[in-house]
């Protein structure tokens, strides 16, 4: 059963060595195409990152307008977000290729919520494993910020190499929610903040 309470994680205890973040880094590059929040070919389950900026909500994109990043589709409710993407697509893509904001503070990956884990800081889209643990992120903006870029090579690394974890919500059913994610999809009756579940399983 998960932890009903918050835990409260010390950023020092769970900080990565600066040792093993540079053998990480110097490791080899890494394509972010490798690394991309995708299914089956699709960017960040076809939602348009752009009506996050330009609409201020999740909205589900067509594969009428999609544009190609990062060797995968990603998908637009308008011509008009597409062109904009195409663009400058640095301005609209979220944050650590989309996984949560969060966990990768924590040296973690994980699956998000499109339509409520979502936020906007500093003109920068974050996305989270969903609204509470949005919530939480928000709250301690100030060092999750610092602490995802720094742990971000490493993960980003894992995930290329294969050898991290991706906690994903159908690890979770009561969370209610599955990817693609729809516009229904709006999560179950029993939220979890990522760091309980983190707790719980180790």
């Amino acid at each position: 059963m998960f932890h009903q309470h918050l835990i409260h994680h010390s950023p020092k205890a769970l900080g990565l060595s600066s040792i093993a973040l540079i053998l990480m880094m110097v490791a080899g590059r890494v394509s972010a195409a490798d690394t991309l929040n995708a299914l089956d070919g699709i960017a960040m389950d076809g939602f348009d990152v752009v009506a996050y900026f330009k609409q201020g909500t999740a909205k589900k994109g067509s594969d009428q307008y999609s544009v190609q990043y990062k060797g995968k589709a990603w998908h637009f409710s308008s011509p008009g977000n597409a062109h904009d993407f195409k663009a400058s697509p640095e301005i609209y893509e979220p944050q650590f290729n989309g996984w949560c904001a969060f966990a990768v503070s924590e040296g973690h990956s994980a699956d998000v919520d499109f339509i409520n884990g979502w936020s906007l800081l500093d003109g920068k889209l974050y996305l989270n494993w969903n609204a509470l643990t949005r919530d939480q992120f928000l709250r301690q903006q100030s060092t999750r910020k610092q602490l995802a870029a720094q742990r971000w090579p490493v993960v980003r690394s894992g995930l290329a190499g294969g050898w991290l974890k991706v906690h994903r919500h159908k690890e979770y059913p009561k969370i209610g929610i599955t990817h693609p994610q729809v516009p229904d999809n709006q999560g179950g009756s029993r939220p979890r903040l990522f760091n309980d579940l983190i707790d719980d399983t180790g």
